[in-house]
This record gives C-alpha cells, structure tokens and sequence, in this order.
C-alpha cells in the first residue's frame, strides 16, 4: 500500500494525473497510525512498559536523516536557481519543516491572500510529515495514561478492560476530529487541508485498526481476499472521483481512508494469496523506498521547472531519473545503514561486506547535527543579506501620492512599461535581458509600493483612506473592490494630485462592490456598510473599480446581476461609476518562464500567454456593464496584449507579480497616465 501511495502522489504532482492522486497521502496516514500503534502495543505486551527513549530514538533514525539531508540540498539548490526572495522563503519553509511544523507554516501561508498566485514551495510536501510527527509526540503518552489508568481493573482480571479503554480513546478521537473536518472542509477548506485537527482522524483509523489486532486474527482466510481486493478498489476509486475541488478532507477523505483499512485488516496476522499488486517484488520495492520517494520527488519536480520547460517529454523523463535515482542512492548508501544503525544508543559502527568502513559515536552524531544547524543557519544569513541588499529602494509601505505643489504628474519615458504599447511609433525596443528588467527578478514578487497599505483583511474592518489633492472644488473620487482594485492604486497615485481629484479608497479580501441579497460572503457586512455610505452618506462625483474576472466561478450572470444591484442605486444620485475591465490571467509557467534559471532575451521575449488563453475566462465585471448603463466600462486589454500574445514584459517591466493576475505596481504606474485620460472621457 505504501508503494500506490507515493506513486499515486508521485503521478499527480508530475502529471496532474490521477485527479485524487494527493489522497496517497490520506493512505500514508492511516498506515502510519497503524504500525506506530501496533508497534507500542507490542511493546507494551512483551516487556510491560512503553519506552519513549527507544521509540524515540527509532524514529529519529527513521526519520530525521533524510528529511534532514533532502532539506539542505533542496535550499543548497534553491538558493542557487531561484531569485533571492524565492530562496529566502525556501529557506524559512525548511526551518518550519525541520521543526517538525511545516503544516503550521504552510496552513498560515495558503491563507494569507498575499500569498495567492504564488509559485509552489519545494518543500510544501513536509507538511504531512509535520502532522506524522505530532501525532509521534502525543499518541504515546496517551496511550501509556490509558494504560496506566486501567492497570487496576487489568490486575483484577479484566482483560479487555485496556483494549475497550484504548479502542473508546481512539474512536472519540477518530469521530470528533472527523467531524471538525468536515466542518472546516465546507467553511475553510485552505486552513483544514492542512491542519493537524482535521487530519488525526485518518492515523486514528490505523491506530484503531492495531488496536484490534486480536479481533483481525480470527478473520476467515475466505474472507481476506475479498476485503483486500474491496479495499483495494476503493482507494483505486478514489483516485479518480475525487479531485481539487472536492470537500477535502471532510468527508471525502473517508474513501481513500477506510478502504486503506480494510485492506490493512485483511493482511493482519495472515498472508494473503493472489494479491500481486500488493506483494510483488516491484510492489516491495517502492513500499520500502516510499519515504525516501516521497521526500526527493516533489523537490526534483519545482526545482528542474526553474530550469527546464514543464509539460514536455524532456522535463518528464529528467524528473523520473532523478527522483527514482536520488531515492535509491540515499535509501541504499545513508537511509538504511544509519537506519539499522545503533546510532544515538552507542558508538555507530558501520559495515560493508563485512568489513569495518567507519565508526561514529553518539558525540559525532550530536557535531553532525550541530553542522547541519549551523549550515542553515549560514545559509539564512546570506540569504537574508542578499534579499536586503536586493530590497533597496523595491518597496513602500506607503502609497506615494505625488505633492501638492506639483502641476503635472511625472513624465514617463514613453518607451517604459505600459506606454510602450500606445507610443507603438516610437520604435520601442521589444527584446530585454534579465539584468534589464524593472522591478528585478529578485524583488518583482513583492513589488506593491504601498498598494495595500489602507486594506482590509480577511474577517477585519474596512479602513477607508483618501489621498490626493486637498483644494475645495477637487473632484471627490473613490475605489472599491478587491486585491486586483488595490493594484490600480500605483497608477492613480501620481495622477490625481494633478488632475486635482481626492481619492478614498474602500479595499479589502473579497470585496467585490456587488449586492448580495443572500449569502455570508466574507466582506458581505463590510461591504454593505461602504454602499450604505454611497447612497446616504456625501456624494461621491466619481467611483472606479474593479475585480478579479476569476471571481464569479460558474455564476457569472449572478455575480454581474450583484454589480447591477449595486451600481444603480449610487448612479442614481448623479455619481459617475467607471468599471475598470480585470486585467488578462497569468498562469505559473509564465511567472516561471521569466525567471527560469539561465533564460536570455530572447527567451524572456516568449514568456507569456497567448491573448486568446489570457482572456478565455470571462469578466463578469464586463458583462454587468453590458446589462446597466449605470457604469462605462474602460478596457485596458490594449495596454497588456498585442493581436495575438499577452507577454509578461512590457517595455522592460514585469507585468504580473504572481499568476493571481496581481499586476506589479512597477506597470500599474505606467499605466496612470493613460487610465485617467480614458476616465476623464466619460466624465
């Protein structure tokens, strides 16, 4: 079973294939929970205690050397493929994942909405081995208290009274953390993928399998086959009926889990026949090298697409050699002789071919870790050294609004960024190299400048700020709307000063300006609140906004209906609204593609997407202004897309920060000069 696991998670995160391969881990999981667990109450029958030091200590050994080792040379690389704030992230992951909390880590990271369209972490894999980890911690110790608790009534006779003490612990643990996953699964399904709580259930399914044992011996030899193959067939099944979009892992979590159970009960004290798949020699192979598998494939897979091209044959076999090599060469040469080593218990001498190679003693192991510490620790440093000295003059907290005292808003070099694509006169250069790019490969991820500085964040208040100029007769101007509205920001900031327009600012996570009637959409109060002020609080002469054209899923019509209902009753008291149409999508590979390691010109020149796939998905925002005069509709596709493509660099600036279709803050200023003129033509 460990060997469908990890190929099953092996041929999702290379090919995309199965849909419901990642529930390989979710088989992981109960298999974990049913040989720790068995292994403690072996223990615990054949010497009458339960020794944290040597179950410690074989886990350690288990473990922490490969994980260790896949960690330092997965930031070794990452620094050296990857641009500096990239890398740094690698490095702080591997720190969250060496501290056995990488699901921590990654829990807070996928649902912090800054995060959105980032690339994937070569170390996101680590999260399930953090909740492995956790559940090493705690189940021990439960497990000796029940034991202890129940020692009288054991000594008065009662044999079963342990067994029941045990199974009830578990099952009360199973049903309530089951049913907090399927709760979060519906309401916060980022968080509950990741969260200990909402996955104990799966290892408490094992452990309540071992706890069993005794009952599993008397299954009928008839009987196994057919619970094998039931199992088997079940956790085939759900490789294909679940996918990325189903409520996950609550409840559907429960396929791929207790059809791994049945199939574990069925090999339990006996062999089963006629189960190839299972007990073939291939079949043993990936079982025993799983882990090993697990820890170097996905780390093979981010890393070789910063250097190759995705989704060809090339990239696809490189992958498969080196994984499957990387795992082999570290489970035979380091995982198994530190394994089966007496290392942390006494001097560690290893063999080979019966002859003495080396010896280790437990003070080496501690200078080895202290080595490996210190190396990461070093590389931290540098990387923090190289992110700051590459952060000079990248950021503002502050949105920078231009002064008062300025008549004009600056000049833009009209071959720079966005005002490349209308001076197409100009003879614009069209070809940049990576050390010619603004803002660099090193900080384009994070380039806002301040964009969300007056924001709102998931579950919190809506502030509303206003800048621009201060004199009486200023056009009173104001933008609502989501992450996507926020990145507009950048280009009115050094127009309205000039144009002589005050701005207030309403933007937030989720917050579309839409009327909802029903529902508990996130910014739904908020929102409510900022119209409340449009319609009965000071008029507005002006409202511009946008959203991102992903918002809507299936329901396009509806979520353009939420605009209409909400645009016409502000119309109606003489506001202009301008709806600003979302800018094209950016996909990974296209954020990949400018930063893939040693990409020239010419290179970076193809990165991109085509304009018929960047604009395939329809904007809902678009449709709204077709069904309501009360807004004009002003398209800017013409500034990010030629006839046929939509590049990632424009004029020499990186267009997108990441493939939420977040643009950098570096192109929505050279895009203010020509934003304003076309809203100045509706007013």
């Amino acid at each position: 079973m460990r060997a469908v696991a990890v190929l099953a998670v092996f041929a999702d995160h290379l090919f995309a294939w199965p849909s419901g391969g990642f529930v390989g881990v979710d088989v992981f999981f109960v298999l974990s929970g049913f040989f720790i667990t068995g292994m403690l109450i072996r223990e615990r029958n054949e010497t009458g205690t339960i020794s944290f030091k040597n179950f410690y200590t074989r886990r350690v050994r288990r473990i922490i050397p490969s994980a260790l080792l896949v960690l330092f040379v997965t930031v070794v690389f990452s620094y050296i493929l990857f641009p500096a704030v990239r890398a740094k992230e690698t490095l702080v992951d591997a720190l969250w994942a060496a501290l056995f909390a990488a699901n921590v880590h990654f829990e807070r990271v996928g649902t912090d909405y800054f995060q959105e369209g980032q690339p994937p972490s070569p170390l996101q894999h680590y999260w399930s081995l953090s909740i492995e980890e956790q559940f090493y911690f705690v189940w021990p110790l439960l497990l000796l208290g029940i034991y202890l608790w129940t020692r009288k009534s054991s000594h008065r006779g009662s044999s079963n009274v342990r067994q029941i003490a045990l199974a009830t612990s578990m099952a009360i643990i199973v049903a309530a953390s089951f049913i907090w996953a399927v709760t979060q699964s519906a309401s916060n399904p980022s968080s509950a993928y990741f969260s200990s709580f909402t996955r104990v259930w799966e290892l408490g399914v094992g452990a309540l399998v071992a706890i069993c044992g005794p009952l599993l011996v008397n299954i009928p030899k008839q009987v196994r086959p057919v619970l094998a193959y039931g199992g088997l067939a079940g956790v085939a099944a759900s490789l294909f009926l679940i996918n990325a979009s189903s409520q996950f892992p609550g409840p559907w979590a429960a396929l791929p889990v207790f059809s791994t159970a049945l199939v574990v009960a069925a090999f339990h004290g006996s062999e089963v026949f006629g189960m190839a798949p299972l007990t073939s020699r291939v079949a043993h192979y990936f079982g025993d090298t799983s882990y090993t598998l697990y820890l170097w494939h996905w780390p093979v897979i981010v890393l070789l697409a910063a250097v190759m091209q995705p989704d060809t044959v090339t990239y696809y076999v490189a992958v498969l050699v080196l994984s499957f090599g990387l795992t082999h060469l570290t489970f035979y040469l380091y995982e198994n002789p530190i394994r089966h080593s007496k290392w942390l218990e006494q001097d560690t001498t290893f063999k080979r071919n019966g002859d003495v190679r080396f010896k280790i003693s437990p003070q080496s192991w501690s200078m080895t870790g202290f080595i490996v510490a210190a190396s990461l620790l070093a590389g931290l440093l540098t990387i923090q050294i190289m992110d700051r000295d590459a952060r000079v003059g990248e950021l503002s907290e502050t949105l920078v609004v231009a002064s008062d005292t300025k008549a004009t808003a600056p000049v833009i070099d009209p071959c720079f960024g966005a005002a490349s694509m209308v001076n197409t006169a100009a003879g614009c250069p069209t070809v940049f190299g990576p050390n010619e790019l603004v803002p660099s490969l090193n900080t384009f991820a994070k380039d806002n400048q301040g964009a969300y500085s007056c924001w709102r964040g998931a579950g919190g208040p809506m502030p509303s700020c206003t800048y621009g100029s201060k004199q009486p007769d200023a056009l009173k101007v104001a933008i609502i709307g989501d992450s996507h509205a926020a990145m507009l920001t950048p280009a009115l900031a050094d127009q309205i000063v000039g144009s002589n327009w005050s701005l207030t600012t309403f933007l937030g996570n989720g917050c579309q300006w839409q009327k909802w009637e029903n529902g508990n959409r996130d910014c739904q109060s908020e929102m409510e609140k900022v119209q409340d002020r449009l319609v009965n609080g000071d008029k507005f002469d002006l409202v511009i906004t946008t959203s991102s054209r992903a918002f809507g899923g299936a329901s396009k019509s509806a979520a353009a209906q939420a605009y209409v209902d909400a645009w016409e009753p502000v119309a109606a008291r003489g506001t202009k609204i301008v709806a600003v149409a979302d800018s094209p999508t950016a996909t990974e590979e296209s954020i990949a593609c400018v930063t893939r390691f040693g990409a020239d010109a010419d290179a970076i020149t193809r990165c991109g997407l085509p304009r018929s796939e960047a604009l395939a998905e329809e904007d809902s925002l678009i449709r709204a202004t077709k069904m309501s005069a009360a807004a004009s509709l002003i398209d800017m596709t013409d500034l990010f897309c030629t006839v046929d493509q939509c590049p990632m660099v424009i004029g020499g600036v990186i267009v997108y920060r990441d493939a939420a279709g977040h643009i950098s803050a570096t192109f929505s200023k050279t895009m203010g000069p020509d934003l304003v003129g076309r809203i100045k033509t509706v007013l």
